[in-house]
């Protein structure tokens, strides 16, 4: 595409962008005016120049459906809506519901994220202590337990193997899990064999599993409401959806559940032969929604649900792992201490013999 793919701006900036191009639409101006107006007001150079190249292809009578249809940066389902609305000349609308949508998704993967920070961070710091102590501080102490008489304790004895192990070998362990590491994520991306097999390990774990089918429930119910709202067919809605999912299990069920819409079958029943990734409730509530005619609330209503679902959950679980946290970090750094200590009291006894 000319002139925009040079400029380059992440999905965040996208959508703080056309939230407030809708905005103005919303207002009734016009889309060259509004996105004048909004390089008028930004102090972002990036953002600048996307504005300008997104102009000028505007001023050329290109259709916005089809300046964004080649750029990475846009959901799939931002696409479908766009060129809906300009189809339908419910632009603003469309766009202003997309946006919406979409910010309410990285909203809920952020909270996702935001929940398991900190437990995280505290993992990191107590085994940072830890290799300090064993690395940094034990090996300094340890020629002072050549000098005992009596047999070392086997908590001791164990810190110095370790620690020493840690000291000849530890480089080369920090390189083996990057090499391990960088291995696996390259699979990951380029293996879509070993990317399902990941997948269906990590939904089977009882505490991530749950938080990865509420949060691809939330998304998907959430996109599909959308799009059939905006009156895309439901084959092609559940398509669109598979296309923006970027878990590779939902992707292929949805893309399956796809192929058999168009002939004919009914959602809920497709849904229910996928029982590992779509809960029973979730089933029944499409089932009841498809008999009454009201399947675009339905879905929206269940991602409302399980968003709830999804906050409590985390609380929950972060209420639970902090603690368990500090435990592990106080019995850690404890087990070091007293490995430590106790040596050196059996020390002090000897030496005031």
């Amino acid at each position: 595409m000319r002139g925009i793919p040079a400029v380059r701006i992440n999905q965040r900036e996208f959508l703080q962008l056309f939230q407030r191009l809708s905005m103005l639409l919303m207002a009734g101006v016009s889309q060259g005016t509004a996105i004048v107006i909004l390089c008028e007001q930004s102090s972002n150079k990036r953002q600048k120049l996307y504005l300008a190249a997104l102009h000028t292809e505007i001023m050329k009578g290109r259709l916005l459906s089809k300046i964004l249809a080649d750029q990475t940066i846009v959901p799939t389902t931002f696409k479908t809506l766009i060129s809906l609305g300009e189809q339908t000349g419910t632009l603003p609308k469309q766009m202003a519901t997309a946006v919406r949508e979409l910010l309410a998704l990285r909203q809920s993967k952020q909270q996702i994220i935001t929940s398991l920070l900190y437990p995280a961070i505290l993992l990191v710091l107590t085994l940072s202590i830890t290799l300090f102590l064993l690395i940094g501080i034990f090996p300094k102490i340890t020629p002072v337990f050549s000098t005992l008489r009596t047999e070392l304790p086997l908590s001791t004895r164990l810190l110095i193997g370790v620690s020493g192990w840690l000291s000849e070998y530890g480089l080369w362990l920090l390189l083996a899990v990057m090499v391990v590491g960088t291995a696996l994520y390259f699979l990951l991306q380029q293996s879509k064999r070993f990317a399902r097999v990941v997948a269906a390990v990590v939904i089977t774990i009882p505490v991530l599993g749950c938080v990865v089918r509420l949060g691809n429930t939330i998304h998907i119910t959430r996109m599909l409401a959308v799009l059939l709202d905006s009156g895309v067919r439901s084959s092609d809605a559940v398509e669109l959806v598979s296309q923006h999912i970027r878990h590779p299990l939902y992707s292929a069920a949805l893309r399956q559940v796809s192929e058999e819409l168009v002939l004919g079958r009914k959602m809920s029943g497709l849904f229910g032969n996928y029982k590992t990734l779509f809960s029973p409730d979730m089933v029944g509530l499409i089932q009841v929604a498809e008999q009454s005619g009201s399947l675009p609330k339905t879905c929206e209503m269940i991602a409302a649900l399980y968003t709830q679902d999804l906050d409590v959950y985390l609380k929950k679980l972060t209420t639970l792992i902090e603690p368990l946290l500090m435990i592990f970090m106080g019995l850690t750094i404890g087990f070091i201490a007293v490995s430590i200590i106790t040596p050196l009291y059996g020390l002090t006894n000897v030496l005031s013999q």
